[in-house]
């Protein structure tokens, strides 16, 4: 039941990403299955990636990564859930989140996708580089955290 409601959520997050105007998501070229604790699921149902060259900075790259992560609530109380929580681990490194929504309710029954967004200057990071979200201290009921494992991932097959 759990994994149904995740594929409703990330269907309907495809017609809302076709629907919405330059905020177009795209699957994951490769993800791990959802991070599963105490009723709670947490899957990367989309992402939208760029690379580019940052004219102010002559050395790097700019990774601008935004993932959409889906939380299903299969437990009897409500959970909460702090996207600003997130780190990206990529070459090496825990990474800060550069923009998110807000943390967030997600009631008993129900599940709620939340955007998170990574913006990087770092030559050695690509749309397709692996990756992994880490999402220790992400998630809690009852004011009690969520054990959830990280979800390691590639955005794309190509370097976007």
């Amino acid at each position: 039941m759990l994994l149904r409601r995740l594929s409703t959520s990330l269907g309907l997050l495809v017609l809302i990403g076709a629907a919405g105007a330059g905020c177009a998501s795209a699957p994951l070229a490769r993800t791990a299955a959802p991070s599963q604790s105490r009723g709670v699921a947490v899957a990367l149902s989309g992402q939208r990636c760029d690379r580019e060259n940052d004219p102010g900075w002559s050395v790097a790259d700019m990774l601008d990564l935004t993932l959409q992560v889906s939380v299903a609530n299969d437990g009897d109380t409500a959970v909460f859930f702090d996207p600003w929580a997130l780190q990206l681990i990529a070459a090496g490194m825990a990474r800060a989140v550069h923009r998110a929504d807000s943390a967030g309710m997600v009631l008993p029954g129900t599940s709620r996708v939340f955007a998170v967004r990574f913006l990087e200057r770092d030559d050695r990071l690509a749309c397709n580089v692996p990756m992994t979200l880490a999402l220790a201290r992400t998630a809690r009921v009852s004011g009690t955290p969520i054990a959830l494992a990280p979800i390691p991932f590639l955005a794309s097959n190509d370097d976007i």
